[in-house]
Order: C-alpha cells, then sequence, then structure tokens
C-alpha cells in the first residue's frame, strides 16, 4: 500500500473506532439515564405525598388547637355527628 492509502485507511480506522467507542458508552449510559429520570419521577410523587400528608398534619393540629380552645367549633361538631344537650327537644325528620 502506499503512505496516502495507509494514512487514509487509518484515518478512517480511527474515526471509526471513536465513533463505536462513543456509541458505545451511549448504550451503556441510557438505562442509566433512564432509571435516573424514573426516580426523579418517584421522587417528585412521593413528595406531593409528603406534602400532603403534612397539609393534613397541620389542619389536624389545627382542629385539636380549636378543640380546646373554641366552644362553638366543639359544639358544630358534635351537631355534625348528631349529639345533644342533656335535655334538649330534638325532632327527627325522613329515614336517616
Amino acid at each position: 500500500m502506499s503512505t496516502g492509502t495507509k494514512e487514509k485507511f487509518m484515518h478512517f480506522f480511527t474515526i471509526t473506532l471513536l465513533a463505536m467507542i462513543v456509541i458505545g458508552g451511549l448504550v451503556m449510559v441510557y438505562p442509566t439515564y433512564r432509571r435516573g429520570q424514573a426516580l426523579k419521577a418517584q421522587n417528585a410523587e412521593l413528595q406531593a405525598k409528603i406534602d400532603g400528608k403534612k397539609r393534613e398534619i397541620s389542619q389536624l393540629t389545627e382542629n385539636q388547637r380549636r378543640f380546646r380552645t373554641d366552644a362553638d367549633f366543639v359544639e358544630s361538631i358534635a351537631r355534625q355527628n348528631r349529639r345533644v344537650f342533656p335535655g334538649e327537644l330534638v325532632f327527627v325528620f325522613g329515614d336517616e
């Protein structure tokens, strides 16, 4: 082979080898990338659940505080649960 042909072959071989290395690296990294994306989505979902539970806890804490300090709140909850004061006259309508 002539020197020019040999250099062209080496140049082509080098470029082909580098392309194969890059493609091989991408093929190896892609599953890790997809797993990372799935974990980010799962993390966002779990964070949303945590935030919902925090709101629920704060609402329950507020209700506890109101049970200790707000007599009208206690009475409204008792009425919702069909509780009455002793001696109070109650009229029940319907088939509930």
